[in-house]
């Protein structure tokens, strides 16, 4: 055993100064590729299958659960006498995520990072698994069952071998060691961690610095109008812009379609239409609105920390408004009144008419002033859903609940509709 020990030992230490010279090449397990180890499990990620789901005549895995921000399997797996050994790594997050904070949407599925895949090379994983087997993986119990204390159990050590399969957790052996340095239980576990850690350190490495160095970057290239706090809530310009999952939930009019809700709220509104429906002419006006802002002379699009920005649809028939909650208006009519001036007059499930003015005072750049919208002599700066591509989206990034909404300067609303500003 002090052999195979000793060997071992050889192959790791060469690999680790060979990890100092290159940077180890891996495999991102993105949505599209065709990856039959994986599943979708109950919480909505992806996770490696189940060990006896393997077709390997043998498996050995080490999953770690608890390290800060990663999510980390180390696989050592046999089939037809050929070993493989593979090192998988996800950048997670520290606080729980809402659905609109991720990335990567999948058959209703969600993902905010992917799985990065490293081979393990260069190593005798004939060997590995004798040590493995040395240190009695076989019939290590849970350390909970002889450690009473207490403590994390990060580490999940799973096998398959023979057709049957076997998994026990065990925390960091630090502590137990110390106090029973005679029982050599605890050092099985030890011995286990640092065979693992040996083979995939310079990897894990490689991973933390391009990590860090992608955060400085991102530090460096953000535009932050909050600096990220404690718990990470920041008030950034995002440079996705319309690629943002974030610009794709401001922009998104599934609020406009028809259900049960909306058929109710017409069937309540058309007891107020005196004459029969007639064809609205829209004209050149745009039907579908997103709220625009302006901080510090330049015009922004935001998505807030909590609930929807303000979006208007116009139809043939009814207003749809998404606000904190939605609302339907019958709509009347729709006239041009001057260049580029709409006057547009609505019913509401009270009964009360309304009319408000639409002023596109950038008609190629979409932005308009909706006028006495909220009342006799209000204003709100709108500009269309198909130009707002156009402008910074600013995003307030609450990831661990609701923060206090970005407060923008107020429009100057006289300038604004001076034809002579454009």
């Amino acid at each position: 055993m002090f052999s195979v020990a000793l060997l071992l030992a050889i192959l790791l230490s060469l690999n680790l100064c060979h990890a100092q010279e290159k940077r180890f090449s891996f495999e991102e397990i993105t949505l599209d590729c065709e990856c039959p180890d994986f599943e979708w499990n109950s919480s909505s990620h992806r996770e490696l299958k189940s060990i006896s789901k393997s077709a390997n005549d043998l498996e050995i895995r080490l999953d770690i659960f608890a390290k800060w921000n990663d999510r980390i399997i180390n696989v050592i797996s046999r089939k037809d006498g050929k070993y493989e050994g593979y090192f998988y790594h996800k950048q997670t997050e520290t606080f729980p995520m809402y659905e609109k904070d991720s990335v990567i949407k999948y058959k209703g599925k969600w993902e905010r990072y992917n799985f990065k895949k490293f081979q393990l090379e260069d190593i005798n994983l004939d060997s590995v698994v004798k040590l493995l087997l040395s240190h009695q993986i076989t019939t290590l119990p849970n350390q909970n069952e002889i450690y009473k204390k207490g403590f994390l159990s990060p580490y999940l050590l799973s096998y398959k071998m023979d057709g049957k399969t076997r998994s026990f957790r065990f925390g960091p052996p630090e502590d137990p060691m110390k106090e029973y340095p005679d029982e050599p239980v605890y050092r099985h576990y030890d011995a286990i961690l640092k065979t693992f850690f040996s083979m995939v350190t310079p990897m894990y490495s490689q991973i933390r610095r391009d990590i860090q160095l992608k955060n400085e970057k991102e530090q460096r290239d953000t535009i932050f109008l909050r600096k990220p706090n404690a718990e990470g809530h920041a008030v950034y310009v995002d440079k996705d812009g319309e690629k943002s999952p974030y610009f794709t939930e401001l922009t998104n009019l599934d609020y406009t379609r028809t259900d049960k809700s909306y058929l109710q709220s017409i069937k309540e509104l058309l007891q107020y239409r005196k004459t029969p429906n007639k064809n609205i002419s829209f004209g050149d006006l745009p039907r579908n609105w997103v709220q625009l802002h302006v901080y510090k002379g330049r015009f922004y699009v935001y998505s807030p920390s909590s609930g929807p920005q303000r979006r208007i649809s116009l139809n043939d028939s009814t207003m749809i408004v998404q606000e904190m909650e939605r609302s339907v208006r019958l709509m009347n009519d729709v006239q041009l009144k001057g260049k580029n001036v709409y006057q547009v007059s609505t019913t509401d499930y009270k009964g009360k008419t309304r009319s408000f003015q639409i002023n596109l005072i950038h008609k190629s750049r979409g932005i308009a002033v909706f006028e006495d919208y909220f009342g006799k002599g209000s204003h709100a700066l709108m500009v269309t859903i198909e130009r707002a591509s156009r402008f910074p989206l600013v995003t307030n990034y609450s990831p661990n609940h609701i923060e206090p909404e970005f407060v923008f300067d107020t429009p100057n609303f006289q300038e604004l509709l001076n034809p002579e500003q454009y």
